[in-house]
């Protein structure tokens, strides 16, 4: 697959033209009043602000013709902005000129390069209060937009999850209609007896209708009222067993009808929100280049699968998932040339990135090197340092335990801090997020020979199958994909070893315990002498919960629980069965955690619980929403929580209600600039010590020290896309 490094920008320019459409809007406003009177030092004010910010946003997407001429363009309204020079009608025809190349740039219309040439010395000179020249040869702006397709709406991924939220609200309409069938077609049945003994009793009650005559008057009365109700009983029940079977007709078709439209809907839906992988794989060549060049190695990356489906809301979550594992595999898998020539390997390292489809419902994502393997002992030795265990426990730990504390929060393999390597936080960052939309993780590494990493996921996010238990007199569902096998055993299969109980299954040892015990519920006391189980493997862990009765296994959708509980521990969500009981869906994680929680802690389990800590919050302050992105993305593949602000007002009272451990602000902001805003923070006693990096394009020696006066921790000029010096300065003052 050849190197197209202009994916890697695409959702950047996306987002440019968007940005860049309502910021020319602005400023082709402010030009046209500019001719109609003098101009205000507001209004030069906005017209700076608005074309720094179209520069800052040029630069994010590497867009160097738009980036150099606003940056001339700026110099020009940054004289009058601070009173070097008077605007004049001179001025404002060449700050048109400026607008309608830009324009015409961001349009996709070529402007010869001695034309812009020209147009940029132009606007430098006139900055340094020299005569204006108007350039020759700037073309009017012409749309080059494409006509939109008649056949053709955007929608938004959002409003796509609410109207396949709502589909699943149809589906349970189509299960009620259906019961609602079955129950009326067992009333019309249940007529049945009766009209059969309806034709008998007519030849019992001849014989009384004759022989009224012969009965006395009050007798006669009253059995002949009797036999009147019995003939209006009788007929009734023809005309209600007449509109049992019609209804139970019409219930039929409209379940059926219901059925159909909300399965053809939900397929719709759900095809409208897959995306083929290779959305998900196509910048990755360039970048795993650029880090293979960064970290002085060579590497050949192989991809296969891109035309796997797969729903966009799980690539969305993927996206720094893959980035950071691909990350790993280069700055801690390959090796440099020369030591994969010493030990007999090709000089060009090899990592496969591979889309599987394992089922109907969900696929497998596969990252392997031919690198150095884990090296367990290394593993073990930084979390002794780091105090997570002591000596004796990480003896004792098996290789699948050792292997999986690369997943523990705040251990790293690195001994020095790269431009690569995080402060240990990656790995479980990508296990939070692979577990949060439904799937796990498995790893594989040979010392010498390389790591795999195996993601098992679902295809969609709204619909999976599950495996539905009944425990102490409830229904529950558990995720498919986290259950191994389901078991039936002899209760002579349960063991005590170490004082609690366990199976053996095969020749394995596994914890064992009640699920009812777990959920905190009465268990039931165990009848017979079988034993039901779920053999359910987490995080590489397998272990056994006792259940009442299995009730089979089926496709289930998902609903959240809601804003009030969107964490509920050992809930995953709930959904509706067939039979309109609403069923909670069980977390497979938090029920193995949960477990745990019943006895002391393993060793393995120490150490990760040991190993959890607080992942850093970071927030952004950038004027420029192209740029604010940027940042955004940046600061999230490395594993940060990240929060933004428009300008610095925004950003200080976001610093006021919240936690957040550093700030990184842009300097030229509406309302608040980056200066004002770190001295406002130093002056606080609350936020004194808050680690500040000030990012922007003002150069100046004069600018850098008005910055570090002001307080700032870092003081970074944006030149191009620096994210690695970005994360640098993160990384040492966090």
């Amino acid at each position: 697959m050849p190197l197209d490094r202009e994916a890697l920008r695409q959702r950047l320019l996306a987002s440019f033209r968007v940005e860049a459409e309502e910021r020319l809007g602005v400023l082709a406003v402010g030009l046209a009043n500019w001719r109609e009177a003098s101009a205000t030092a507001e209004s030069i004010e906005s017209l700076f602000r608005e074309v720094h910010s179209l520069k800052g946003a040029a630069r994010a997407a590497g867009l160097g013709a738009i980036e150099r001429l606003c940056h001339a363009w700026e110099s020009l309204l940054s004289a009058a902005r601070h009173g070097q020079l008077t605007l004049t009608p001179e001025h404002v025809e060449l700050c048109r000129y400026a607008l309608h190349a830009v324009q015409g740039l961001q349009a996709g219309q070529e402007l010869d390069e001695d034309d812009q040439t020209q147009l940029i010395e132009s606007l430098e000179a006139a900055a340094e209060g020299e005569a204006v020249v108007l350039p020759e040869n700037v073309p009017p702006v012409q749309s080059t937009a494409m006509p939109a397709d008649p056949a053709t709406v955007r929608v938004s991924a959002p409003r796509l999850d609410a109207l396949l939220f709502q589909s699943e609200t149809l589906l349970q309409h189509k299960l009620e209609a259906q019961a609602h069938a079955r129950a009326l077609k067992a009333l019309a049945d249940s007529f049945q007896p009766q009209r059969a003994r309806q034709l008998l009793g007519q030849e019992t009650l001849k014989p009384l209708r004759a022989g009224l005559d012969e009965l006395a008057p009050s007798l006669r009365d009253a059995l002949k009222n009797l036999l009147d109700y019995v003939d209006w009983s009788l007929a009734q029940l023809d005309r209600q067993h007449f509109e049992a079977v019609r209804l139970v007709k019409a219930g039929q078709h409209l379940a059926l009808g219901l059925a159909q439209l909300s399965e053809n809907l939900r397929e719709g839906l759900e095809d409208v929100l897959l995306l083929s992988g290779r959305s998900l794989l196509e910048s990755l060549p360039a970048m795993a280049q650029d880090l293979a060049v960064q970290a002085g190695k060579r590497l050949e990356l192989h991809m296969r699968g891109e035309t796997l489906q797969i729903d966009k809301r799980i690539l969305d979550e993927l996206r720094p998932v893959v980035t950071h594992l691909l990350r790993n595999a280069v700055d801690h898998g390959i090796e440099p040339p020369d030591v994969r020539t010493a030990q007999g390997k090709p000089a060009v390292g090899r990592i496969e990135i591979e889309l599987l489809q394992e089922a109907a419902d969900r696929f497998e994502l596969r990252i392997r090197d031919d690198g150095q393997g884990i090296d367990v002992e290394r593993l073990k030795k930084r979390a002794v340092e780091l105090g997570l265990m002591s000596d004796e426990q990480a003896a004792e730990l098996s290789t699948g335990e050792a292997q999986a504390l690369v997943f523990a929060s705040g251990l790293s393999s690195s001994t020095i801090i790269t431009d690569l390597s995080g402060r240990g936080l990656g790995m479980a960052i990508v296990e939070q997020a692979v577990e949060r939309i439904g799937g796990h993780v498995e790893t594989e590494s040979r010392p010498g020979q390389g790591t795999c990493f195996r993601l098992h996921l679902p295809i969609s996010l709204s619909i999976f199958r599950a495996v539905i238990v009944r425990v102490a007199e409830r229904v529950f569902a558990v995720p498919a994909l986290a259950v191994e096998r389901c078991l039936r055993l002899p209760d002579t299969a349960m063991k005590r070893l170490e004082n609690r109980p366990s199976l053996v299954v095969g020749e394995q040892v596994l914890p064992v315990w009640t699920l009812a015990e777990v959920l905190g519920l009465e268990p039931t006391p165990i009848n017979g002498s079988e034993l039901l189980a779920l053999l359910l493997k987490v995080r590489g862990d397998r272990f056994t919960l006792l259940i009442d009765e299995l009730l089979g296994d089926q496709e289930i959708s998902v609903k959240n629980l809601g804003r009030q509980l969107i964490r509920v521990p050992n809930l995953l969500g709930a959904t509706v069965l067939g039979d309109g009981r609403l069923v909670p869906i069980l977390h497979p994680q938090d029920l193995y955690q949960s477990a745990l929680g019943t006895i002391s802690s393993g060793p393995a389990l120490a150490s990760r619980e040991a190993a959890e800590k607080k992942v850093q919050r970071l927030l952004i302050a950038e004027d420029s929403f192209t740029s604010r992105g940027l940042l955004k993305t940046i600061l999230e593949a490395a594993g940060y929580q990240v929060a933004t602000a428009n300008d610095g007002l925004e950003a200080w009272n976001a610093l006021k209600q919240g936690q957040f451990d550093l700030l990184v602000s842009d300097v030229e902001m509406p309302r608040m600039d980056g200066f004002s805003l770190t001295a406002r923070i130093r002056a606080d006693r609350e936020l004194s010590e808050l680690p500040v990096v000030l990012v922007t394009a003002l150069h100046s020696a004069e600018d850098r020290a008005r910055g570090l006066e002001a307080g700032a921790n870092a003081y970074l000029v944006k030149s191009g896309f620096e994210q690695e010096t970005l994360l640098d300065a993160i990384r040492r003052l966090i």
